[in-house]
């Protein structure tokens, strides 16, 4: 299953069916399932089929899928401090209205980011009388403390950004942010689709971690992870609260509701067992390259993009090599580069490439539409190559 050192064309046409007719480079996006979670799957069904959906029958999938999470998140994060979601809105959600919140506080967001960790909280406007602070835009979306600091007083309960913003591809520090937060007594959640399974972050300073698995993670649609650091977890008392997520549950009679000590009081009742499934495998592809391994690669992927974009006569939403976050030497990283043909034409290139690759056509705050990058560990430079080929052809054609 590992990524092999030669011959990667050979293995990614096997595990990633779907590059045989396209070029993936929208794993930012929605990324092709690979052949070892569709077989996964399908051993899966073939066993609950002859032995029923028993817990026996799964469990050790449930808890082992959560370790793999909490070794991918890193920083002293555990498996009981993990809950499965839908979707990195469901997640959300359950942060956003499981905090007891109070007449006159408030909460932090970014404009600019993507409209799940947005509208999730704006709602709580409505919901719970909470005022919702934003951010001001601005396109490289390289948010720091000083952006945030003039939002936060006495009243801030939570602050909620994306680690890395979709568009831009901006990684915010998130250690620096959640320490100066944490030191005023604020929570910090993050957004982590776009970084998690492509490349790490401190979760030191971070309370809640809200992912879904279709990007970055090569799972499904439909199952989401929620991680609540044991202290910030007891903070959340969940709007919807099943007899799973309670702590009496075993005594059916008492109708206990006091939520569990864990991360399954997110989880309300019956389990999406098919999505687990699926993103174990996932998971476990992903563990045997390693999260070094993939990092590397997909860091210097984003670069090389970069330079093959701008040598075909591109524009970059922002160059990746010429930005580190404000007051740190941390360097800025993601898998995310957007341009835009220097000339216009942007949804005709679109078109034009969509034929043999697969990308994300994104509009930015203004209007202006981009074509966005996404390159995970399987892709390769020669893809990139190719890409850029096929814009100089286009703009000769």
């Amino acid at each position: 299953m590992k990524l092999p050192s030669t011959d990667i064309a050979a293995w990614r046409a096997a595990q990633f069916p779907f590059f045989v007719h396209k070029i993936c480079l929208t794993h930012a996006s929605v990324s092709p399932l690979p052949a070892h979670t569709r077989d996964a799957v399908k051993s899966y069904l073939d066993r609950i089929s002859w032995q029923g959906q028993f817990d026996f029958v799964h469990d050790d999938i449930y808890h082992r899928c959560k370790e793999r999470l909490a070794r991918l998140i890193g920083h002293g994060a555990r498996a009981d401090e993990i809950g499965f979601a839908g979707s990195t809105s469901h997640a959300l959600g359950i942060v956003a209205t499981g905090i007891d919140w109070k007449p006159g506080d408030n909460c932090v967001v970014a404009d600019g980011d993507f409209p799940a960790n947005v509208v999730t909280w704006k709602n709580l406007e409505h919901t719970h009388g909470v005022e919702v602070r934003l951010i001001p835009h601005r396109p490289c979306m390289d948010i720091g403390v000083d952006d945030i600091a003039p939002l936060v007083d006495a009243r801030t309960r939570i602050v909620s950004l994306a680690t890395a913003n979709f568009l831009s591809g901006y990684a915010i520090d998130c250690a620096a942010i959640g320490k100066w937060l944490h030191e005023r007594g604020v929570l910090f959640c993050v957004d982590a689709i776009q970084t998690l399974g492509a490349v790490a972050f401190d979760a030191e300073h971070v309370d809640f971690l809200c992912a879904d698995a279709h990007k970055w993670l090569l799972g499904p649609n439909g199952i989401a992870l929620l991680w609540a650091r044991q202290g910030a977890l007891e903070q959340i008392r969940p709007a919807i609260l099943g007899w799973l997520a309670t702590k009496g549950r075993d005594d059916w009679y008492a109708y206990d509701t006091e939520p569990i000590a864990s991360g399954e009081r997110f989880e309300p009742g019956a389990r999406n067992m098919l999505g687990v499934v699926a993103l174990d495998a996932s998971l476990e592809l992903l563990e045997a390259t390693g999260k070094g391994e993939i990092e590397s690669r997909v860091t210097h992927l984003r670069n090389y993009a970069a330079h093959q974009l701008q040598e075909a006569d591109c524009d970059l939403l922002w160059d990746p090599n010429s930005f580190r976050i404000p007051h740190s030497e941390i360097r800025n990283v993601s898998g995310i580069v957007s341009f835009q043909p220097r000339h216009g034409q942007t949804a005709d290139l679109y078109k034009h490439l969509d034929r043999h690759f697969a990308l994300s056509l994104r509009n930015d705050r203004a209007g202006a539409e981009w074509i966005r990058v996404s390159a995970h560990y399987m892709n390769t430079e020669e893809d990139l190559d190719n890409l850029a080929t096929s814009i100089t052809e286009f703009r000769a054609g």
